[in-house]
């Protein structure tokens, strides 16, 4: 791994930027506005997603026509930490990227669905382990070109096992345990895929000081 550049630090093996969103300096004349929208279609509905399109007019008076927008529910991720310092992480497999995926607690809620209740909700469905003390962290879009849901992302200190998981219909989970301590490494060796799993963990870690 090559030394942290000027500005930055090294923390766990990652890269942590030390300067301000306040210091960034513009390096164009463009000016940045809101899209003015003038049309809204669905091309699909099903119970899982839908896709519209939509019609935009730019602030320099151009037409984007169509633009296609995925609907999507908001996701929670927990980074739920028992009180051995080991993280409760779940494998499955995943068919859309055909991979046995090792990652975070997560999923949908529910409509009207609080996003910290969804949280719990889904971290004791998948693993059966629940309680402890529950941070909130950050939300994020994963796809902010494409798609308009929000990961909504936890960190659980001192969680244990009370029950047994109760996991959707479909799903096939493994629980399994890893020291906090390791998730880093799982991190680069490419073992966490997700893009929101990856934000969620190394946000935790900072939380945790590792």
């Amino acid at each position: 791994m090559s030394p942290p550049r000027p500005g930055r630090r090294a923390a766990t093996g990652f890269y942590r930027v030390e300067r301000s969103p306040n210091t960034c300096r513009r390096s164009s004349q463009v000016a940045v506005e809101p899209w003015r929208r003038l049309s809204r279609e669905y091309v699909l509905k099903t119970p899982y997603v839908n896709l519209r399109s939509e019609s935009f007019r730019l602030p320099d008076g151009k037409i984007k026509d169509p633009y296609y927008v995925v609907e999507r529910p908001d996701a929670v991720f927990v980074f739920p930490v028992t009180p051995a310092g080991e993280v409760v992480l779940v494998r499955q497999y995943r068919p859309a990227i055909d991979l046995i995926e090792l990652g975070l607690p997560a999923g949908l809620l529910d409509p009207g669905e609080d996003a910290e209740k969804a949280a719990r909700r889904e971290l004791l469905e998948e693993t059966g382990y629940g309680g402890g003390e529950w941070q909130f962290l950050i939300k994020l879009s994963s796809s902010p070109g494409l798609k308009d849901n929000w990961a909504h992302m936890y960190l659980a200190r001192g969680v244990e096992r009370i029950s047994e998981p109760v996991p959707d219909e479909h799903e096939r989970l493994e629980v399994v345990t890893v020291p906090a301590g390791e998730m880093p490494e799982r991190v680069l060796a490419g073992e966490i895929v997700s893009a929101s799993g990856v934000a969620a963990t190394l946000l935790a870690l900072r939380k945790l000081g590792l």
